[in-house]
C-alpha cells in the first residue's frame, strides 16, 4: 500500500442548480460540539484567479454533546458522563471550494475550473504531533457535486463552486489526533491543507 492515498482526479459535468447546499455549523473551538467539527475557513489568491474554501466533518450524532476538558498538557473528552478516547468508526468529510473570494470580483482559477467541468485531488492523512500517517478511505465513497450559484447582482456570470464528500475509516484513531485533507490541482499542484478535530 502506498504512503498516500490519491483519489485521483475528479472530473465530473457541472450540475446547475438554484441556490448551493446549506452549510453546516460547527463547534469550531468551543470546548462543546453541536454535531459537527469545522475546517478552518481558508482563502487562497491564486495566479489566474481567488477560491474560498471550507468544510465540516461528521458522523451520526457522534459529536453532539461532545466535551473537551483540558487536564495539564492534554485534552479529554467526554458525552452523556462517560470518557471517550476515539473516533468513531468512520467520519463524513465535506468540503466545499468556491471559485470566487467575496472581496473580490476575479474570475475563477481555470487551473480548477475549466469550460463545465472541474478537476481536483486529495490525500488525507491523521496527525498527531508532527507525525502524519495515512488515513483510510472506505472504498467508493467519495462524492463530488458542482455547483452554479445565484448569479451576482448586476453582474453577467455565475459562482461556481463544488462540494466533495469523503468518508474516512477512523475506528480506532485517539481523538486528540487531527484529520488533515490536502487537496491539489488534477496535475497534482499543492493548493491548501485542511485541519480539523475536536
Amino acid at each position: 500500500m502506498s504512503r498516500y492515498h490519491y483519489l485521483g482526479a475528479i472530473l465530473l459535468s457541472l450540475i446547475f442548480v438554484i441556490s448551493p447546499p446549506g452549510a453546516s455549523a460547527g463547534g469550531g473551538n468551543n470546548p462543546t460540539y453541536d454535531g459537527t467539527i469545522a475546517f478552518g475557513p481558508q482563502l487562497l489568491q491564486m495566479g489566474d484567479g481567488c477560491l474560498a474554501l471550507n468544510g465540516s466533518v461528521t458522523s451520526g450524532r457522534f459529536f453532539e454533546d461532545l466535551k473537551r476538558i483540558e487536564t495539564g498538557n492534554r485534552f479529554e473528552f467526554t458525552k452523556g458522563g462517560r470518557v471517550v478516547t476515539d473516533y468513531p468508526e468512520s467520519l463524513i468529510t465535506s468540503i466545499r471550494i468556491v471559485g470566487q473570494c467575496a472581496a473580490t470580483f476575479s474570475n475563477p482559477p481555470s487551473s480548477i475550473f475549466r469550460d463545465d467541468s472541474y478537476a481536483l485531488k486529495f490525500e488525507v492523512e491523521w496527525k498527531d504531533g508532527m507525525q502524519l500517517r495515512p488515513a483510510e478511505l472506505a472504498p467508493g465513497v467519495v462524492h463530488c457535486t458542482a455547483y452554479a450559484s445565484i448569479p451576482i447582482p448586476r453582474q453577467d456570470y455565475t459562482i461556481p463552486s463544488i462540494a466533495c464528500q469523503l468518508t474516512v475509516d477512523s475506528k480506532g484513531v485517539p481523538l486528540a489526533d487531527h484529520l488533515i485533507v490536502s487537496v491539489y490541482t488534477a496535475d497534482g499542484k499543492f493548493l491548501t491543507r485542511l485541519s480539523a478535530r475536536p
